[in-house]
């Protein structure tokens, strides 16, 4: 087994398409949805279905709000017709985590409870407001990245650019510049983290500068359209672990026993770790079996807490 660490998390898996994005925090609660449906911890499932709806509603259902009333004002029909598709999947998406988080709290009703069960559930309704806390900035962080910019905003420039049409290249970007302050707005200052409100603030000027750009009607392309890329570096904020504490994770994942049985015989295989705001999860990968297993590591205890 021949095995390749990242120097960073890869974003690929949100950069094909939109609607899979904005659901990322969704699919990565449903990690620890399998977690405790193999262990039949039905007080702990429901919390996280739980999770994995509030995601939906203070995450996904805003971002696509936000795409939605855009496209629609400025008549891209086909877009809006998507973004009304992926708003009917999020609502169904919503609907199920609802229900089998009522599922597993009606098992867990009929089972005997103690003071000590009781306490691991606080504790857990703490880590899944951590969780969620990593999940909100997510994507305004990464909107120059992923979703939206590279699938939308990035391809109407380049027609813009080739059409010669300088002043709706500024436009478009000072768009995308308002739509990543819209959602620093509308997710992570909504719901009380005051410390993004000068991305939020940051991104609006870079907008309000892009449209008084545009109206001196330039000939070229001024090298301010490609300042929303770099906003985010010089904010001076750490949003990720160092590291040292990455390299520490995987050397828990790769001494541990399942792990060598399960990767023996890949060859290049990848591992991305990432920090969930409690414990970490490692996902493994190479090119000829695409994704081949997840891990879940508790950083504090050094210990790996499952394997699938």
């Amino acid at each position: 087994m021949k095995i390749i660490l990242p120097l960073l998390f890869p974003i690929l898996l949100m950069c094909v398409h939109p609607s899979f994005a904005v659901r990322q925090g969704t699919a990565t609660a449903d990690i620890f949805i399998r977690h405790y449906e193999r262990s039949e911890d039905f007080g702990r499932l429901a919390l996280w279905h739980e999770a994995a709806a509030e995601c939906l509603k203070r995450i996904s259902i805003p971002m696509n709000e936000i795409a939605y009333d855009y496209y629609k004002q400025h008549g891209y029909e086909k877009w809006t017709a998507r973004a009304k598709k992926e708003a009917r999947e999020i609502q169904k998406q919503y609907q199920y985590h609802r229900t089998r988080a009522e599922t597993a709290r009606q098992k867990f009703s009929g089972e005997v409870c103690n003071p000590d069960t009781f306490a691991l559930l606080n504790i857990e309704r703490e880590n899944i407001s951590k969780f969620i806390a990593v999940w909100m900035p997510h994507y305004p962080n990464r909107f120059y990245e992923f979703g939206i910019y590279p699938t939308f905003f990035r391809e109407q420039r380049a027609i813009a650019e080739r059409e010669g049409d300088y002043v709706k290249a500024l436009q478009l970007e000072a768009d995308a510049a308002a739509m990543c302050a819209a959602q620093y707005e509308k997710i992570p200052i909504a719901y009380g983290h005051k410390k993004y409100e000068k991305h939020r603030d940051a991104y609006r000027r870079h907008a309000s500068r892009l449209r008084y750009l545009a109206q001196q009607n330039p000939e070229t392309l001024p090298l301010e359209a490609d300042e929303g890329k770099r906003i985010l570096d010089s904010i001076a904020m750490q949003t990720a672990p160092a590291p040292q504490k990455a390299s520490r994770i995987l050397q828990i994942v790769k001494s541990d026993a399942r792990v060598k049985t399960l990767l023996a015989g890949q060859d290049d295989v990848y591992m991305y770790p990432s920090f969930q705001g409690f414990v970490w999860i490692v996902r493994f990968s190479n090119q000829s079996r695409g994704n081949l297993a997840i891990a879940i590591i508790d950083e504090k205890k050094a210990k790996m807490l499952d394997l699938f």
